[in-house]
């Protein structure tokens, strides 16, 4: 269970993954593009101001935090996976992703208390999320396999023509058109292969993706508003220090950030790095929904 009033292990406070620098997957001339201006452009009708319905004082902070630990209901209550992009440079499009599936299942109503889970094994039956592949995302980001590619550059290819699911799915659910999640490490919770371009996704492929795309992008320009979001639901994309992640929960006791990492594992940020970043980051408020969940690329809801 999410408690937001213990302490955090101080090694796992802005920290990154061995290997993870300014150069790595998420460099420092990608990260000045994630300016509000160029996130709104690149978002479209999708873009939306932060709503002054979602602020929540700072001096209730620690009371929404507890509402949320009860009823678990943070951001990272909606997610019930990891992936891991070892050695890729994919993080751009794997936190899109917990985003984007965080999203749907909360619009859905599915919580998961404990959080996300290393090796978890999709239940076979249509009562879990649908799981989005960060490769549907990236081969079209990139022309190449490495190098990474800009939050703001997946964010307008989400919001144009939206994900494919990924290949590990309920057979019930139906889905015409996957695409392996990653290039990356393997597991029980993400499908892997070789990395693919635009051009070799399956035929037809944009008849499946147009029902996993994002509706609405909120964009911060104050940390406050990165918490808020937070204490209400969503999870936050920002990039930084070479690397980009999903923020999911506010630890209230030590004032740090905590993200669902692309390494099976969460880590945290302090107060001062989530401040450093939090003008130009953004949440997916809604996702395209189906009339019927047990259908996810059915008919669309009206």
């Amino acid at each position: 269970m999410i408690d937001s009033f213990s302490p955090v292990n101080p090694a796992l406070i802005d920290t990154c993954e061995p290997g993870i620098g300014p150069h790595d997957g998420y460099p420092v001339e990608m990260q000045a593009q994630d300016t509000i201006d160029v996130l709104k452009e690149a978002c479209g009708d999708a873009a939306t101001d932060f709503p002054q319905s979602l602020w929540i004082e700072p001096a209730n902070w620690a009371d929404a935090a507890r509402d949320n630990d009860k009823y678990h209901t943070w951001p990272i209550n909606y997610v019930d996976r990891f992936t891991n992009q070892t050695p890729t440079h994919e993080c751009t499009c794997h936190a899109l992703r917990a985003l984007a599936e965080g999203c749907r299942n909360k619009q859905r109503g599915i919580i998961f208390p404990e959080g996300p889970k290393k090796d978890f094994r999709y239940p076979q039956s249509s009562k879990g999320s649908t799981w989005l592949s960060p490769n549907s995302i990236y081969g079209e980001a990139n022309p190449g396999q490495r190098g990474g590619a800009g939050c703001q550059q997946v964010l307008e290819i989400a919001c144009r023509r939206g994900f494919l699911p990924e290949k590990i799915q309920p057979a019930e659910y139906g889905l015409k058109h996957q695409l392996q999640g990653t290039t990356g490490k393997g597991g029980l919770n993400q499908s892997t292969g070789p990395w693919v371009r635009l051009a070799g996704f399956p035929p037809g492929w944009e008849e499946t993706a147009k029902w996993f795309k994002p509706l609405e992008v909120v964009i911060t320009d104050t940390w406050e508003q990165v918490v808020s979001l937070i204490l209400h639901g969503y999870l936050v994309e920002v990039g930084r220090s070479g690397h980009a992640i999903p923020y999911a929960h506010w630890n209230v006791a030590e004032s740090v950030m905590g993200y669902v990492d692309s390494y099976d594992v969460v880590r945290y940020d302090s107060k001062r790095t989530v401040q450093g970043c939090s003008n130009g980051a953004f949440a997916i408020i809604t996702m395209t929904t189906p009339d019927n969940w047990l259908n996810p690329a059915g008919t669309l809801a009206l």
